[in-house]
């Protein structure tokens, strides 16, 4: 795709306000994508090991990189005529507010650690045995509401690696196509609209990235659902377009845009109007595939509602073993034990609650990974045999993958490839195990049973089971491996 590109610009800004490996990374948005080697960003100085991170948003491509001075950027746009958009960037830099806004700058993230630490021993020493300062530039985003709300819907009993690759395949299959950083060129870039071509010079590559699909692209049930399906969102389907048309049918009867109804929602709007957090969430609960955790993310995340704690098992272990918050740490989480947590916890941190939550839950994690037995095999029982078969059938060439979603938008109900499962062959055994502390087979099954409780109702509890545990399990190992083959990293979140 030929592009049309911004100056490259610049934002003066530590590493302890914003770690751009860390957030892009952090399990709250699962579109950035690492670039190597560097191509949009070259024209600043860099080193071999320089990184570019690369975001389809708001009609362009947005890449960055960091070095120790801040953050390079500039905004790709695609050759299309007659270019209002890339032509105002050009004249107002309309880039710049869009990564204020979604990286919060305006939030002085130092000032809000020297106030954790003075209220909170806790966090205080945490950061004080941080002394590789991975803690640091953590940052809670301000995404686009709907894309934050989709995501987080395929967020349900998942893992990152999965919920990356579900949803790029989503924007592959339904998104419009941008440019990606390595269709860059210097002759890409122009200072004023006169000096814009009157045709595109030719893309070095057929690379894209793509925009997130819009909800009235989402809507029609029929053709979504098993587009999804195929596309290995599984029980998770029938809730995309069953939401796309909740938003647009309520936003339509109230005179609104689905963007302005979900923009609506956004903390400072809706608190103008004196509603607080219980009545904001409740409006996310009515759209079907969204509980409890899913709208407290979607809340943080996406619109705004900073002192906000999203509250899983891991963040109540936390609040019971830090804490001494009165509850035994067997206890299951119920909506109201779920909210005298987030109650207890946004009460020491005060209002961006939910930032310090990030930190301490990255902290938590490294800690535990620190003493913990590192295992890293995946073990797929007769995964050899598989090798073997697809070796005997002369290795044929498997479709792309951006040759199969055109097959499977051209007809929805073909089947889609397991990344290069056998056919016939039956997985009996697939277990993937990361890093993580071992726990006595009693407490292994009460953190099980309590995470069940939260995250999953009646209804999807059935459907995991009619898709198959095995199935599922196999379903999780590929995407993994798939995911660590294309480069995209793997971190926690709320």
């Amino acid at each position: 795709m030929s592009c049309l590109a911004t100056p490259l610009r610049h934002l003066a800004l530590s590493r302890q306000q914003l770690s751009l490996k860390t957030v892009c990374l952090s399990g709250q948005s699962f579109r950035w994508h690492r670039c190597t080697p560097i191509t949009a960003t070259a024209d600043a100085p860099h080193t071999a090991d320089s990184e570019e991170w690369a975001l389809a948003h708001a009609g362009r491509t947005l890449v960055l990189r960091q070095d120790d001075s801040g953050i390079y950027y500039r905004a790709l746009y695609p050759f299309a005529p007659p270019h209002a958009a890339y032509i105002a960037d050009l004249a107002s830099d309309t880039s710049t507010p869009l990564l204020r806004t979604y990286f919060q700058l305006d939030v002085d993230l130092d000032s809000l650690h020297r106030q954790w630490a003075r209220d909170d021993p806790k966090f205080r020493r945490k950061i004080e045995l941080d002394t590789e300062k991975r803690l640091e530039g953590i940052r809670v985003l301000k995404q686009d509401e709907w894309e934050t709300l989709v995501s987080f819907i395929c967020s349900a009993n998942n893992n990152i690696a999965r919920i990356t690759l579900m949803v790029n395949r989503l924007c592959a299959a339904l998104g419009s196509p941008l440019p990606h950083p390595s269709h860059f060129t210097p002759s890409c870039v122009h200072s004023t609209s006169s000096s814009i071509p009157a045709s595109p010079a030719p893309a070095p590559n057929d690379s894209s990235l793509f925009s997130f699909p819009p909800p009235q692209a989402l809507a029609d049930e029929s053709r979504i659902d098993p587009l999804l399906r195929q596309l290995g969102f599984g029980y998770r389907a029938p809730f995309i377009p069953s939401t796309a048309q909740t938003l647009l049918s309520t936003s339509s009867s109230l005179n609104l845009s689905p963007e302005s109804y979900l923009a609506s929602l956004n903390r400072a709007q809706f608190t103008r109007e004196g509603k607080g957090i219980a009545e904001a969430r409740e409006k996310l609960v009515a759209f079907k595939g969204v509980g409890r955790k899913v709208a407290d993310c979607v809340l943080l995340f996406g619109m705004g509602w900073n002192e906000l704690v999203p509250v899983d098992t891991h963040v109540f272990q936390i609040a019971v073993r830090d804490y001494s918050f009165p509850s035994p740490r067997s206890a299951s989480l119920t909506p109201a034990l779920h909210d005298r947590v987030s109650s207890f916890l946004a009460s020491k941190w005060g209002p961006y609650a939910g930032w310090a939550q990030q930190v301490l839950f990255f902290a938590d994690l490294k800690s535990s990974a620190a003493g913990a037995e590192k295992v890293t095999k995946v073990e797929v029982k007769e995964q050899q045999q598989e090798e073997e078969e697809e070796e005997d059938e002369g290795r044929k060439r498997k479709l792309t993958f951006e040759e199969e979603v055109q097959a499977l938008m051209a007809d929805p109900t073909i089947k889609r490839r397991r990344s290069g499962a056998a056919k016939g062959v039956k997985v009996e055994r697939a277990v993937v195990v990361d890093t993580k502390v071992k726990r006595p087979r009693k407490a292994r099954k009460a953190v099980k049973k309590e995470e069940e409780e939260v995250e999953v109702d009646v209804e999807i509890e059935a459907a995991v089971k009619r898709e198959g545990e095995d199935q599922a399990r196999l379903v999780d190992v590929k995407t993994e491996q798939l995911v660590a083959a294309s480069g995209v990293g793997l971190a926690g979140g709320a």
